[in-house]
């Protein structure tokens, strides 16, 4: 709890540096989610979520997609970017010094033109008394740590949306399965119907009727196969490569996860899930990097002071610049404050404090969302668990019918209509039940990247 009270207390710091002063509204945390599952532990989520799968293909793909994809090479540079602008407001706070080197002709009243060689030393210090080179330097700080949140953010998108879609494929795979084998039991009835047509010992309406059924199941094959081919190009591009390169190591159906070995584990509770989320952090270090540049907006109401100085030789000559003579330094300090902008300054204030109070609305929208999404993704992976043994039971009562019905027409107990509607209702089951079986998969996806448990970039 002190931990949630310290990022309260960072958010609340950002509030007090805005002139809007927006007021952190309590966010009331129980000690447990209330759409968590009966069987959830209260242990921390463990990290590495795909590979409590143990498919070690999904773990290949993952591993592919960390390394190549576009959007983390994208955030690493960005990351790069906010180091390298961290080091440079470091050392803005120290002395600078620079080497000059010029020749040149110059005139004044007392006489004729001459030449001027000059060399030397020039330094500066900016005497930061009012805190605008430490606040441009803690927002850098913050900018950092942002954009390590942000790195961390993508990698555990990118890890879900992978598993997603590999879980999509592996379904329509059966439900492709699914319709070809049915397909063939059907193409059979329908050989057979027409044997009996043939043989005057049926009507021309059975074979209809079963020609019928048979097309509209051929019909949906091929919208499976597209489906399938759009899965496996999403898996090549998220794995950083051309659409069809993963074609053929994907071409081989495999089956989905049995989630009933695939305990959920850990969740946490509501509060350590908002020190784990990247996407908070990531709103805080940025609402403390507006906060900082606030101070340095209301830094410019202050005048800035500039300590130093230059030490070298002046000569007339280039041969007597090593002469005595020609040493110089000088030694000094200088102010600017400005007196008249006609609000300039007070407009970029404003500004500052505008941006500011969207950065903490911003944080307390992203901590909603955050807990939103755990209890909507707690709520759904439950009730997927639920409909698929249901759909379980109803594909296997549907497969009993239709074969029940079967062995009644071929008795020439029941008409074919009664077959056909069996047939069509098993077919319905099985592919309902594989639509659900990859839902149920997706949702425990969809629960461990709401967690975010466990991950390390």
């Amino acid at each position: 709890m002190n931990r949630l009270m310290s990022l309260l207390a960072i958010a609340a710091l950002v509030a007090c540096a805005s002139s809007q002063r927006p007021v952190l509204r309590d966010l009331p945390l129980d000690a447990t989610f209330a759409n968590q599952p009966a069987d959830a532990e209260q242990a921390e989520p463990v990290g590495r979520f795909w590979t409590r799968f143990g498919d070690s293909q999904l773990d290949g793909l993952v591993t592919r997609a960390i390394e190549s994809n576009h959007d983390v090479r994208i955030a690493i540079a960005n990351l790069q970017e906010a180091r390298s602008l961290a080091r440079d407001a470091d050392a803005r706070r120290w002395p600078q010094a620079n080497v000059v080197a010029s020749a040149g002709r110059v005139r004044d009243r007392s006489g004729p033109s001459r030449e001027l060689y000059v060399v030397g030393l020039d330094v500066a210090w900016e005497a930061d008394f009012f805190g605008r080179l430490a606040g441009a330097q803690d927002a850098a700080a913050a900018d950092v740590r942002a954009g390590e949140a942000q790195l961390q953010e993508v990698q555990l998108s990118l890890t879900a949306e992978v598993a997603r879609t590999y879980f999509d494929l592996r379904g329509l795979q059966e439900r492709l399965r699914v319709s070809q084998a049915s397909l063939k039991t059907q193409e059979a009835v329908l050989r057979l119907v027409q044997a009996r047509h043939d043989s005057g010992r049926g009507v021309a309406l059975d074979v209809e009727r079963a020609r019928t059924l048979t097309a509209t199941t051929a019909a949906g094959i091929p919208v499976i196969e597209a489906a399938l081919a759009r899965s496996r190009h999403r898996l090549a591009v998220l794995c950083g490569r051309a659409p069809v390169v993963l074609d053929a190591e994907l071409a081989d159906a495999r089956p989905l996860p049995g989630l009933r070995t695939v305990p959920l584990g850990g969740i946490g509770s509501p509060e350590s899930l908002l020190l784990r989320r990247p996407d908070v952090r990531v709103a805080l270090h940025e609402a403390e990097a507006a906060a900082a540049r606030v101070g340095v907006a209301r830094s410019a109401l202050f005048p800035q002071i500039i300590l130093g100085g230059a030490i070298g030789q002046n000569a007339s000559r280039l041969g007597n610049l090593l002469d005595g003579e020609s040493y110089v330094y000088n030694l000094g300090a200088s102010l600017v404050w400005n007196l008249l902008d006609f609000g300039r300054v007070r407009a970029q204030i404003a500004a500052a404090d505008a941006r500011g109070a969207a950065a903490l609305a911003a944080w307390e929208r992203t901590v909603l969302t955050a807990l939103e999404e755990t209890e909507s993704a707690l709520a759904t992976y439950t009730r997927t668990q639920q409909q698929a043994q249901q759909l379980f039971d109803a594909a296997r009562a549907a497969e009993a019918a239709s074969r029940i019905a079967r062995a009644r027409f071929d008795a020439g107990v029941i008409d074919f209509l009664v077959v056909l509607d069996a047939e069509r209702e098993a077919l319905a089951a099985r592919d309902r039940l594989a639509l659900s079986q990859a839902s149920a998969a997706t949702s425990l996806v969809t629960v461990y990247k709401a967690l975010a448990g466990g991950w390390a970039s």
